[in-house]
């Protein structure tokens, strides 16, 4: 996907990949990581995702890297969430103030990031990602994720497969297979959940599709 493909998406308004609350596999699924609730949490390509508030709710700080300015803007804006704006580096960073302290966001492109960007960041959350990148881009993504992250790394992926021939992305189809070929030589991957059927295609029931599988895993970054 360009750049532009997605400033042009967040322009037109078209965002049915955004969801009006925190993602209820994340609530679920989270504490199964045992972290310890103060860890900063690396949420890539993270738009203005309820996610974020939620895991900030529950303790932690967050960074994340947006390619649209609007979207971080709109974060900020639609939670009343106040914020500090400066640029770093190749980025926009805005910096949440008062109730919002801990939650930073990069407005820039993921792949600039460094390790120093990141060094930071002791867990990963990975909803919307892996899925809105074409297949001949994720091998670049998940190696440059690998890159950053420092051994010991833990953190949830959701990913969703679906027949293709049906319906092309974003968001893509990522089968677990996938998954394990892009990440298993970096994480150590563990699937906790499974869940397929019609009744979960959401707003993606009028693309032809039947039925879609969502998958949960932990990921741990590996030496």
């Amino acid at each position: 996907m360009q750049a532009d493909y997605w400033h042009q998406k967040w322009a037109d308004n078209k965002i049915g990949f955004h969801q009006e609350r925190a993602n209820k596999r994340l609530e679920h699924h989270w504490p199964e990581l045992g972290l310890n609730g103060d860890e900063t949490v690396f949420v890539p390509l993270c738009g203005k995702s309820l996610d974020m508030l939620w895991l900030h709710r529950q303790g932690h700080s967050v960074l994340g890297i947006e390619l649209s300015e609007k979207a971080v803007a709109s974060f900020f804006s639609d939670n009343a969430l106040p914020f500090e704006q400066q640029e770093r580096d190749e980025f926009l960073v805005f910096t949440g103030t008062a109730e919002a302290e801990g939650i930073e966001i990069l407005v820039g492109d993921y792949f600039s990031l460094t390790p120093a960007h990141v060094a930071h960041c002791n867990a990963v959350y990975d909803r919307a990602a892996l899925i809105a990148m074409h297949h001949d881009m994720r091998d670049q993504y998940a190696t440059h994720l690998a890159h950053m992250l420092s051994s010991g790394t833990r953190g949830l992926l959701l990913a969703i497969s679906y027949d293709e021939g049906r319906m092309q992305g974003p968001p893509f189809s990522v089968p677990e297979e996938n998954v394990r070929q892009l990440l298993g030589d970096h994480f150590d991957i563990v699937e906790l959940a499974h869940y397929g059927g019609p009744e979960r295609l959401g707003n993606l029931a009028d693309k032809g599709l039947e039925t879609l599988d969502e998958r949960v895993y932990v990921l741990t970054r590996n030496l």
